[in-house]
């Protein structure tokens, strides 16, 4: 009997296949690796199958990461040893300096999104907005937690992962025929066992919500959680600023690359009377023996650290590499250079709008729309034909009923005016 055998039967499976039964037969992929080969064949074999990949596409894609400019010193402060490893520190005596790093990041964004706190980073955004529902719970007991009618497919799966077992109840609330909350519907939904209110804006259709930023107002004892877009605070309001209690986001836009799609950072900024329910960790600034600036690791809500059940959060490590980019970036560019980039991002948006409408193609709102624009829209195999990525489907990402045959073309200041003139000529022919 193998060693593999002898595991198996201590198992009491089959097979090893066995092991792996929980994931669903749609999500696995059986690899076909051939036969061992030298290093250069293995590179030239990787280079023959890389050919395979369009090139040159004119790039419309967005709906939660954008292909936005990142300034090259970003990379070069990243990729110094310092900062360039997985290991999460620990140790303050020998970690000073991604210590000051992190408590940096956490002053910027807790600046950029007028919230009081701001913790050293989360996974990503949707895993943020999961965890704020979490937070949220553990600050009031309620058990009723409001969210967009048209929520993303994905969001939700991760929301309703994360806080499987508090038996949450998830109720939708609408949207008006201009693509804004439905501030009447939404105000007969909250009762007193709301938990929270999840808004996001810009919101889902990629309008900016002049309603969001009075939900406050009918929000009573629940928790409002915005789920915002990072680059647009250099020119819309800030959550802080309206009521949030919670403020979540993914920051792929502050200097991270595409890299196919992760890694990720979650933003996670919060009122501070609500500190000690949050989840991840906090960096402060302290005082040695000595009573010079020492960083410490404040406060960290992990399951390993003591608190096992009566844990904040589940959270194993975090973006620190994430968290330096973004603040490199934010750095880098001040607010004058993000208030540039949005207004510039805008005004991309607002020329693509007029563009398609020339050619025949509408949009579904008449909004202010920040990076993401609906359209009514369904011929994809036209997009494909020419070598445009873009036109992601209402439909995919949403079960939303509203709008069918509508889909998303994204720009951001990278998005140029050719570009443009070209997708309206190609969609118009």
């Amino acid at each position: 009997m193998t060693e593999t055998d002898e595991i198996l039967n201590y198992l009491n499976i089959k097979n090893v296949d066995e092991l792996f039964d929980d994931i669903p037969a749609k999500l696995k992929v059986s690899l076909d690796l051939g036969s061992p080969m030298d290093e250069f064949s293995l590179i030239k074999a990787i280079e023959t199958i890389g050919k395979k990949n369009m090139q040159g596409n004119m790039n419309f894609l967005g709906n939660g990461i954008y292909d936005r400019f990142i300034p090259p010193l970003v990379d070069e402060i990243i990729g110094r040893n310092e900062f360039l490893t997985s290991y999460t520190p620990y140790q303050p005596e020998i970690s000073q300096g991604i210590l000051h790093s992190l408590f940096e990041y956490q002053s910027i964004i807790s600046d950029l999104t007028e919230m009081d706190v701001t913790n050293s980073s989360m996974y990503d955004g949707f895993t943020s907005l999961a965890e704020a529902v979490r937070m949220a719970y553990r600050i009031n007991g309620k058990n009723e937690v409001l969210i967009p009618e048209n929520i993303y497919k994905s969001q939700l799966s991760i929301i309703q992962n994360y806080t499987a077992g508090l038996d949450l109840k998830f109720i939708r609330y609408n949207f008006g025929p201009d693509g804004m909350i439905n501030m009447e519907d939404l105000k007969t939904k909250v009762t007193d066992k709301t938990s929270a209110i999840v808004v996001a804006n810009p919101n889902l259709f990629g309008l900016i919500d002049e309603n969001a930023f009075h939900v406050s107002e009918l929000k009573k004892d629940s928790i409002l959680i915005t789920y915002y877009d990072p680059v647009s605070l250099g020119l819309i309001m800030a959550p802080g600023e309206y009521g949030t209690d919670i403020a979540v986001a993914e920051g792929q836009q502050l200097g991270i690359h595409m890299n196919y799609g992760g890694p990720l950072l979650g933003l996670f900024s919060f009122r501070k009377e609500y500190v000690h329910r949050s989840p991840g960790r906090l960096i402060g600034l302290s005082k040695d023996s000595q009573g010079r600036n020492a960083f410490v690791m404040t406060l960290q809500a992990r399951e390993q650290h003591i608190r096992r059940s009566k844990a904040m959060s589940n959270i194993c490590s975090n973006q620190a590499l994430l968290a330096v980019a973004s603040l490199a970036y934010l750095s880098i560019m001040g607010s004058t250079g993000l208030k540039k980039i949005a207004l510039i991002t805008m005004n991309k948006s607002s020329k693509l709008k007029k563009a398609l409408v020339s050619a025949g193609v509408n949009p579904v709102f008449n909004g202010i729309n920040f990076s993401d624009n609906l359209f009514y829209f369904d011929r994809h195999e036209i997009l494909s034909k020419n070598n445009i990525s873009g036109g992601i489907k209402l439909s995919d990402l949403s079960e939303y009923n509203g709008y069918e045959k509508s889909s998303f073309f994204s720009v951001t200041e990278k998005t140029s005016d050719e570009s443009i003139v070209q997708l309206a000529k190609i969609l118009g022919d």
